[in-house]
């Protein structure tokens, strides 16, 4: 088979008597390690010179093109695309974690892990780093511990989230851009290339800068996602009273209920900004991505 062979592997199930019953055979490549205690379904494709820990689960239709690493407690769904030089299951990079404790990555269906990208799972015993379906993480982004990420994101290279952020479906992190640890992308969020956030980002908006400030509506994304003219029109209300309107945050939250239909973009967003611990990114101010 042009170089590669099928490598067999126990599946850890048992029957109603309590044995173990059964195998699948992975496609291997025979410059490759899978380590004894691995569970790959039995279409899953390990190309050259990648190396997967004995405490490892992949899903049908998961593909590792080549030099890949995934290793600890590290569960990945189907249809995953890993390609060269990405480790996921790595220990985090903090000096409270301690390599011989347990803690867990779990990875969704249908993402694409890209060149030199790396995953960590969490920092203290039993947590995790959860990441959903559909994503695609570029060359060099990173996923620290603890984070949650949702369903169809999107790191561009180099992007990169800090310990414990949580980013919501379909936000965009454009290119060399950072998430302070512990703080939240909304759903549909897109951040500009090259900046850097240590507050909250709302759902449905664009921000840009060194702690610059929310810039408009992320139009274009709710386009693409079906919303219609009239929820888009509501959202750039919601934009206005929060960022045009020179309220403080409380009180844009008290005129946003007061003033506009109490659709559930509008709560989702209110219910974002009440939640937050870290503050609400405030509105752009002239100088500050410089």
């Amino acid at each position: 088979m042009n170089g590669v062979y099928y490598l067999k592997s126990t599946i850890m199930k048992q029957d109603q008597t309590g044995r173990e019953k059964g195998f699948f055979m992975a496609v291997i490549h025979p410059s490759s390690v899978v380590e004894a205690g691995a569970q790959l379904a039995d279409d899953v494709v390990v190309g050259p010179l990648c190396y997967v820990g004995k405490d490892v689960k992949i899903g049908s239709g998961t593909r590792l093109i080549a030099q890949c690493n995934v290793s600890g407690h590290t569960t990945i769904g189907c249809g995953n695309t890993i390609h060269p030089f990405a480790a996921i299951g790595q220990v985090a990079q903090d000096y409270h974690a301690d390599p011989r404790m347990v803690s867990y990555i779990r990875i969704g269906d249908n993402n694409i892990f890209r060149e030199g990208c790396t995953v960590h799972p969490g920092t203290a015993e039993g947590t995790e780093t959860v990441i959903g379906d559909g994503c695609m993480f570029m060359a060099e982004s990173h996923v620290a511990h603890n984070c949650h990420v949702g369903n169809q994101v999107i790191l561009a290279n180099s992007a990169i989230l800090g310990g414990y952020v949580e980013v919501g479906d379909r936000a965009f992190i454009s290119a060399v851009s950072a998430v302070h640890q512990f703080c939240r992308v909304g759903r549909l969020a897109i951040i500009s290339g090259g900046s850097v956030f240590s507050k909250d980002i709302p759902p449905f908006m664009m921000a840009e800068g060194r702690n610059g400030g929310v810039k408009m509506v992320n139009v274009i994304g709710l386009q693409r996602a079906g919303f219609s003219e009239e929820t888009t029109r509501v959202v750039r209300n919601l934009y206005k009273i929060f960022y045009r309107s020179d309220l403080v945050p409380g009180n844009a939250i008290v005129a946003a209920k007061e003033q506009l239909p109490q659709i559930p973009e509008v709560l989702e967003f209110i219910a974002f900004c009440e939640s937050s611990k870290r503050g609400i990114l405030s509105a752009r101010a002239a100088g500050h991505r410089e």
